[in-house]
């Protein structure tokens, strides 16, 4: 009975009294300082309600701040900084704002050496004989508040235990340290780790000011080496070398470097394909002493078609991926100096796929590809992969696909013998990284480019002819030559304590040219799916208003691309009760082609038409929130799709047929966005 209500609130159990004055209590905070709150009683059988009456009057505003009057090191600084108050002349007396004064005075401090301050040192005094309703601030330090706490810092020696253990204790002049200079001593009995790369990751130097950004760029840098369990930061006055120095400890407890993992899993697909897998991977975290992070993986699968509808096949496919990546910008390193960068990361990724489909064909790819990563503050987060090299390659082809891929250009070349030399940069901002806010903003670009330098080096400077093939080729296979870019806007609005809005709007474009007459494949855009456009099966949207013929449908897919993406998504979700929510949400997108093709008529983009051709689905789901992961149910019905006007069905949602024929179930893991 508590689950789905509340016991009932007994009078005897309240106190308006104490309520009145808790209401003057926050209306004094927010500047009524002569407010009056009473209250009277309304009694009816067996229940009684309280209605309190609020006296007030015209607020008292801010009038001048007064700087302090000490001489110290911290009361100097803090006047230096004034002119940036929150407490600004004119505006309504608030004591969150003079609490929120304090934070940011505390914050810069902390930046510019004083580490023992706390906010809790500050006093404001309030006076309000001023006149004319307005309150003057005087700023103040408390009496008691420590010496070590109006003094700046300089930074130490620095002492790193890299093998720290829980309990055991430690001192920063035992025998056996490594000295690197600028007053660093390394402490690593297993010489587990290049001293080198633990001194680049700390960012405090003999000499430096305090400073609480480099304080947590330090830690953030040490747990991204990825070979630490635990990392903490100790700073001791060192009265010795001055009575303004801290001596930093740092506490470093190692993590396995290896591990070995295998995985089983049962794999179920949209084209009606299923079968089981199996993973494995070997890591090693420091594989060359630099933290260096090494990693093997395998897959292997096995799946056939388990529909009665369709004719017997079956696939299997196997994989290997490489990757090694350093905690350092390298070849050429660049920006691992500058202050607002945080986990560089340079990686370099070796890939080999393999697949076969009984009734299809055999093809494989390869891939390398070079990337630096890194994080500029606590929102922003960049990759930019200077090299990517991937192709793939067209083996066996069964009789009854052979007519259909050997003569179509766009899937020989665009889907099965793609040659891919380009870069890569992504940009990703997420303001829920700083905490849950009532408004939070995410941001994703990407951008693409491949096959202009080797364009250019073979038109321009070698002067090469395109040959019979009319495009240039690699090793004998054309390369791919375009350029693409594809954004994605995502906010997020609490509403209220259990609920809020989710919107999302996502859009992209690609261009092929030079060599290319397509997009690879694998750079095309399609729409529909548990993550997209919920009430359309996977990649059965557009482009534009195509329908695929009824003997075309089941591999449709083929053709369902497109070079322009558009969709949006609106979601409201809501508590239920206990791990389980619920939402209602809205779905509109599509894709079109740049040129009109014959395969896919309707499916051109045209500025005057383009929001015609809309698909639409609306729906509602509910979620299990098990803390570690989230389970999604969600269930769509379309309200406009592509190729036909008009309600694709009149909505009759209570109609076991209508919903048979038009809802669509949708199970995900994570929310859609």
């Amino acid at each position: 009975r508590n689950r789905t209500g509340r016991p009932p609130v007994l009078f005897e159990d309240v106190s308006p009294s104490r309520n009145a004055k808790l209401m003057e209590n926050r209306l004094y905070n927010m500047g009524y300082f002569d407010s009056r709150v009473s209250w009277t009683l309304e009694t009816r059988p067996k229940r009684t309600s309280v209605n309190y009456h609020v006296t007030l009057k015209n607020p008292y505003l801010f009038g001048v701040i007064h700087p302090l009057e000490d001489t110290c090191a911290a009361a100097i600084h803090i006047n230096s900084i004034l002119d940036e108050t929150h407490v600004e002349k004119g505006s309504r007396y608030s004591l969150d704002v003079l609490k929120r004064e304090r934070q940011r005075i505390d914050r810069l401090l902390k930046e510019e050496g004083f580490f023992f301050f706390n906010h809790d040192h500050i006093l404001f005094h309030a006076d309000s004989t001023a006149g004319e309703r307005m309150v003057d601030i005087h700023i103040k330090l408390k009496e008691d508040t420590p010496a070590s706490a109006r003094k700046r810092f300089e930074i130490g020696n620095i002492y790193v235990h890299a093998d720290y253990l829980a309990g055991t204790g430690t001192d920063g002049r035992n025998n056996g340290a490594v000295y690197t200079g600028e007053g660093f001593y390394i402490f690593d009995s297993g010489r587990m780790l290049n001293p080198e790369t633990i001194k680049n990751a700390i960012r405090f130097r003999k000499g430096d000011i305090y400073s609480l950004q480099d304080h947590r760029r330090t830690i953030n840098r040490l747990f991204g080496l990825g070979v630490f369990k635990f990392v903490n930061l100790r700073f001791i006055e060192n009265s010795e070398e001055g009575d303004d120095m801290l001596d930093v400890r740092v506490l470093l407890t190692p993590m396995e470097s290896r591990s070995v993992s295998t995985e089983l899993k049962g794999v179920s697909k949209s084209n009606n394909f299923a079968g089981p897998g199996i993973t494995a991977g070997f890591t090693n975290r420091n594989l060359l002493g630099g933290a260096e992070n090494f990693r093997l993986g395998l897959n292997l699968a096995y799946e056939s078609v388990i529909s009665r509808q369709l004719p017997a096949a079956s696939s299997w496919s196997a994989g290997m991926e490489a990757e090694l990546s350093a905690p350092d910008f390298l070849l050429p390193s660049f920006l691992d100096s500058h202050r607002d960068v945080n986990m560089p990361k340079t990686t370099l990724l070796l890939g080999f796929d393999f697949m076969s489909r009984t009734d299809a064909f055999d093809i494989s790819s390869a891939k390398i590809q070079y990337t630096y990563s890194w994080n500029q503050g606590t929102v922003n987060f960049h990759r930019f992969s200077p090299v990517i090299f991937s192709v793939f390659s067209l083996g066996r082809v069964s009789e009854d696909f052979e007519t259909v891929f050997l003569e179509s250009a766009l899937l020989r070349r665009g889907l099965f013998e793609q040659f891919i030399i380009g870069s890569h940069y992504s940009y990703i901002y997420n303001s829920l990284l700083e905490g849950d806010r009532q408004n939070n903003i995410y941001f994703a670009a990407n951008i693409d480019a491949s096959g202009n330098t080797t364009y250019a080096a073979m038109r321009y400077l070698a002067g090469m002819d395109t040959g019979d093939k009319g495009y240039y080729s690699v090793m004998g296979q054309g390369f791919s030559q375009f350029a693409r870019a594809d954004l994605d806007f995502r906010y997020y609005m609490n509403i209220s304590e259990g609920s809020r809005l989710a919107a999302r709007l996502v859009g992209g474009a690609g261009i092929p040219y030079g060599n290319s007459d397509y997009l690879p494949f694998v750079k095309t855009f399609s729409v529909g799916g548990s993550n997209s456009v919920r009430a359309f099966h996977p990649r059965t949207v557009g482009p534009g208003s195509y329908r695929p013929e009824e003997d075309l449908q089941a591999g449709s897919a083929i053709y369902q691309t497109g070079e322009i993406r558009l969709e949006g998504s609106v979601e409201y979700r809501f508590n239920l009760t206990g791990i389980l929510e619920g939402a209602l949400f809205v779905d509109a997108g599509n894709i079109w082609k740049i040129s009109e093709e014959e395969t896919t008529p309707g499916g051109r983009f045209r500025l005057n038409s383009f929001y015609e051709q809309m698909a639409v689905g609306a729906g509602t789901g509910l979620r299990i929130d098990a803390s570690f992961f989230l389970l999604r149910f969600d269930f769509a019905f379309p309200v406009a799709v592509p190729y036909q006007s008009g309600l694709p069905e009149p909505f009759r949602p209570f109609d076991r047929g209508w919903r048979r024929r038009n809802v669509l179930f949708n199970l995900g893991i994570g929310y859609p966005f």
